[in-house]
């Protein structure tokens, strides 16, 4: 079993109110392989703000790609409905990668546009049973669109990456279920049913 530890209150946001450092440490190595991928596969110089900044929201999206699966970061929003939807209001990340970079921004608008109004359809279903089949199909749908638009390699990387945060990690409560078996659970045993 994983041990947990209370986050400082200014990474709530981030990693939620308690994460493992197993959790912690896989969340910060995908972000740095992710972004050496990704770099080391793209022709960008990091010789300007622009590139240093873009490749900090890269690195942002892949950490949050992974920080979204956490118990720790999931039980934090399932907790607060509306900063979920604010959550995911905000993420204009894609967009600010393509306009620092000169990806162009027409398909960066479509992805960015699909990834979230799919995620707020995901987040309007919580407790839904089919939550996550509703999510997983969108999110195939979506790599069907990333092919399409025919992106450069790098940039279909990081808007699958983008995608997958967003409208699957983020939007889909993944541990309702177990925290809602985990209560009745606890609530049985406190009357004696077994």
């Amino acid at each position: 079993m994983m041990k947990y530890f209370k986050m400082p209150e200014f990474l709530f946001e981030v990693f939620g109110e308690s994460q493992s450092l197993l959790e912690i440490s896989c969340t910060a190595i995908f972000a740095l392989v992710g972004c050496y991928f990704i770099y080391s596969i793209s022709d960008i110089p990091l010789n300007s703000w622009q590139a240093i900044i873009a490749f900090m929201l890269i690195a942002d999206v892949l950490a949050g790609c992974i920080a979204n699966f956490t118990r720790g970061t999931n039980s934090f929003y399932s907790k607060r409905p509306t900063n979920r939807l604010i959550f995911i209001a905000i993420h204009v990340h894609l967009l600010v990668i393509a306009w620092l970079l000169s990806e162009p921004m027409n398909s960066a608008l479509i992805v960015w546009s699909y990834t979230i109004v799919c995620a707020f359809v995901v987040n309007a279903l919580k407790g839904d049973f089919v939550q996550v089949f509703i999510a997983a199909n969108l999110m195939c749908y979506g790599i069907f669109l990333l092919v399409y638009l025919a992106l450069p390699t790098w940039f279909f990387i990081v808007a699958t990456f983008f995608m997958i945060k967003v409208l699957f990690s983020f939007a889909v409560d993944h541990y309702e279920r177990f925290s809602t078996a985990s209560s009745q659970g606890l609530a049985n045993n406190k009357k004696g049913v077994r």
